[in-house]
């Protein structure tokens, strides 16, 4: 009894279509392994970060409060009314230039808005007229920066009102354009 060969060469055939899909099978797995090696590499650095952040999460909670206490020397609080802020700052500002000697001819808080420069940050201005000597002026220009929170300045228009009789120097009028910084609610 004789075989007949196309059994035979159906079988090798057969068998090679199956090699040949588990080779394409094989070389799908080891470029997905590939992938996801590469994937894990690239994560294990941040994770290493993020493992590293969370051990030193005391660390961090103590630089959190201290940027939060610099940053309350120059910003006011969010909670704070803005129009309460405004008329406290004025007042500050009036008494400081009162203090150093000079004349409060005029006064006014102008309306809280979005400070431009500083995204995330009100603006509330104050807009103070005073009269005086220049050494008094000088004064309150030299105690507004020691004031905290902080009062910035925005603009100053100095006018000399020339020497008057038994006077050594010229009187000084002076319109401050002063602002303060209030963190805005997130």
């Amino acid at each position: 009894m004789t075989t007949r060969p196309e059994p035979r060469w159906l079988a090798l055939g057969a068998l090679a279509v199956l090699l040949l899909a588990l080779a394409a099978a094989a070389l799908w797995v080891a470029g997905v392994h590939q992938r996801a090696a590469a994937r894990l590499a690239e994560l294990e650095p941040r994770h290493a970060r993020l493992a590293g952040l969370l051990q030193s999460g005391e660390r961090l909670t103590q630089s959190q409060q201290a940027l939060q206490a610099n940053l309350a020397q120059f910003v006011h609080p969010p909670e704070a009314d803005a129009a309460q802020l405004g008329n406290t700052v004025l007042q500050r500002v009036r008494e400081l230039a009162t203090t150093q000697g000079l004349r409060v001819t005029s006064s006014q808080t102008a309306a809280p808005r979005e400070d431009k420069d500083q995204p995330g940050f009100g603006r509330i201005g104050v807009s103070l007229r005073v009269e005086g000597d220049w050494p008094q002026l000088q004064s309150l220009l030299r105690a507004l920066p020691a004031e905290r929170p902080a009062i910035y300045s925005d603009t100053m228009q100095l006018l000399s009102q020339g020497t008057q009789a038994g006077r050594a120097s010229a009187m000084i009028q002076a319109q401050l354009e002063l602002f303060v910084l209030q963190e805005r609610q997130p």
